[in-house]
């Protein structure tokens, strides 16, 4: 039986479609995981900034309102605050001291200060100067008598080990959101235009401890908003060439103007 022609061919044919299957929607689903939620070089948490705090989603993704990208944050922009707080609330020192090993930062003097130099500075000077600041976040605990100075010295080396790794070395973000190259998306577009909350794509990310991908960013997905969403024509300039819509909607000839009505719809729009 197994060696019937017709049968062979007919699983040779199974064969190659189940494959092609597989294959296509493996590609298809290619780095865009709903769910993903990689770990990070640095602990951030955004359910404390963007949720306690209530830090501006835009005040760090400073590009979503005036590009194709929100960008991510400069370590300068971190420092706009951890040049001042310099413990968290979560893991003390820790993980702020590798954003000051990345940026050449001394949090020892004083009020601290940016170290001269610091990309010709050695190994073995740099880890002095984060190794006293690591040990020195244990002192009230060793004082207290929480721990003994040689376990005091141990957790320094501890932490010591990654802070020393991100070392006149720029922090490498682990990039969540990934569009397929052939797919346009411009976040100006969508921020600043359409006045899209961060939250629609992104979902409830101020009470996320660690970010992931909210939506699945399929194209089907995109195009039911482009479908749902309603055009936001009230003070808005830059739909100021669509005046017939505008009319209508006042004369009560029309409902709503939705995305698609627009244009939203057209290949070209995503796929230039």
């Amino acid at each position: 039986l197994l060696t019937d022609k017709r049968l062979l061919a007919f699983l040779t044919f199974i064969f190659i479609v189940l494959t092609g299957y597989t294959t296509v929607n493996n590609a298809i689903k290619s780095g865009r995981q709903q769910g993903y939620a990689p770990t990070q070089p640095i602990k951030f948490s955004h359910a404390k900034h963007a949720g306690e705090n209530k830090i501006d989603c835009q005040y760090c993704h400073d590009g979503a309102r005036r590009s194709k990208h929100s960008v991510i944050p400069a370590t300068n922009t971190c420092m706009n605050c951890h040049a001042a707080i310099k413990e968290g609330s979560t893991y003390g020192r820790a993980e702020l001291t590798k954003i000051y090993a990345s940026i050449g930062f001394d949090p020892t003097k004083g009020a601290g200060e940016y170290i001269e130099d610091y990309d010709k500075m050695s190994k073995e000077d740099i880890e002095k100067v984060f190794s006293k600041w690591l040990k020195d976040g244990f002192a009230a605990d060793v004082e207290a008598g929480k721990m003994n100075a040689s376990e005091a010295e141990t957790a320094t080396s501890k932490l010591l080990e990654p802070v020393m790794a991100q070392a006149q070395t720029p922090i490498y973000w682990e990039r969540i959101h990934n569009l397929p190259d052939h797919v346009y998306f411009n976040h100006a577009q969508h921020v600043t235009v359409g006045k899209v909350a961060c939250e629609n794509c992104h979902g409830n990310v101020a009470e996320m401890e660690v970010v992931q991908q909210y939506s699945p960013l399929s194209m089907g997905w995109c195009i039911n908003c482009h479908r749902q969403t309603e055009v936001q024509f009230k003070d808005n300039e830059y739909y100021e060439a669509y005046q017939h819509y505008q009319t209508d909607l006042e004369e009560g000839n029309i409902d709503k103007v939705t995305v698609e009505d627009i244009g939203g719809l057209e290949c070209q729009k995503c796929h230039y």
